[in-house]
């Protein structure tokens, strides 16, 4: 595989990675940090394989092992990305239960005040019953 197609695949993997962030993004499967940072990252792609200056690099790798340094970053971009959709989903689901015990916590109140009140009418209506007795 020549640096041309290399140059085309790094512009074709900045694409879809700002395409999949985006896209992800709007699904709500992805926190807007990190969608950010994905959508910066394909953009820094695009920009490597579209300038010369910044892919000359690419020449002086063997032509052998271009491919392969091309797939092994496709592959760590890709599980990269798997891992920030997990932190993402599980920060949400944090969040979600983080409200969810408040509410607890604030109905939890309110019915210990409700019981005090309660407590304190039967101790006034037993001291009464006392006091006629």
């Amino acid at each position: 595989m020549d640096s041309g197609m290399i140059r085309i695949g790094i512009i074709v993997a900045g694409v879809l990675l700002m395409s999949v962030s985006f896209w992800t993004y709007s699904y709500k499967r992805i926190a807007v940090n990190f969608a950010v940072i994905w959508e910066i990252l394909g953009l820094a792609l695009i920009l490597t394989g579209a300038v010369p200056v910044l892919s000359g690099w690419i020449h002086m790798i063997a032509p052998g092992t271009r491919f392969v340094f091309f797939a092994i970053a496709v592959l760590v971009l890709f599980l990269g990305f798997q891992s920030t959709i997990m932190i993402s989903q599980l920060a949400m689901k944090v969040r979600e239960l983080t409200m969810q015990v408040s509410l607890l916590n604030q109905e939890n109140e309110h019915i210990m005040a409700e019981l005090d009140e309660v407590a304190r009418e039967v101790e006034e209506s037993h001291e009464k019953d006392i006091v006629c007795g």
